[in-house]
């Protein structure tokens, strides 16, 4: 039998994959190390080699998470040419839809009571998507969409109350509902109170 010889890079994101995959399916809690190894077909050491701990590792997946939905934003916004209103509209299509809730709902269900890893994924979150949601205030500051004085300190507002809502809300609640919610908080703090406003 030849033995694939993978480069580190390589590994490394095999190691972060599949962690991510049993993550999901299982929570952080239920997945072991050795369930990651086994899984790769690989031997302990060998994740330990990459990583130091099974905590580490999760940090490493929620920075591809929020690079995930940074990618989804980033893509709307520069490609989307109509009003910032109905790219705001696109962007929640994207990033809350049942599909992807349910994707990470395992994972992010089992990390709700550490309050360490949920602030360190509020601020990731956050971090990554504030430049994106200024330019987007800007945007529809500028075509009529809505009227924002502060547009960074707005986009900051916005961010952690959607992350802090995210979190606290529960995972089954219908994903529409849910989305609507949003979407009206998120309109009122822009100032746009409802459709007629705009």
């Amino acid at each position: 039998m030849t033995r694939i010889t993978k480069s580190a890079e390589e590994r490394r994101q095999e190691i972060i994959d599949i962690s991510k995959k049993l993550f999901s399916e299982n929570g952080f809690d239920k997945t072991q190390v050795a369930d990651i190894s086994k899984e790769m077909g690989v031997a302990q050491g060998l994740v330990y080699h990459y990583f130091k701990s099974k905590m580490e590792i999760l940090y490493v997946v929620i920075d591809e998470i929020s690079g995930e939905n940074e990618e989804t934003t980033r893509q709307i916004i520069s490609e989307y040419h109509g009003s910032a209103f109905d790219c705001l509209n696109m962007i929640f299509m994207k990033l809350i839809n049942k599909e992807k809730l349910d994707k990470y709902s395992t994972l992010f269900s089992s990390l709700k009571e550490d309050h360490g890893v949920m602030e360190y994924v509020s601020k990731r979150m956050s971090m990554s998507m504030e430049s994106f949601s200024i330019s987007l205030i800007e945007r529809g500051n500028a075509d009529g969409s809505w009227n924002c004085e502060y547009p960074k300190e707005t986009a900051r507002f916005i961010l952690q109350g959607l992350n802090g809502f995210i979190g606290s809300y529960p995972l089954n609640q219908d994903v529409n509902q849910k989305k609507q919610v949003l979407n009206s908080i998120v309109l009122r703090a822009l100032g746009v109170h409802s459709p007629k406003d705009r």
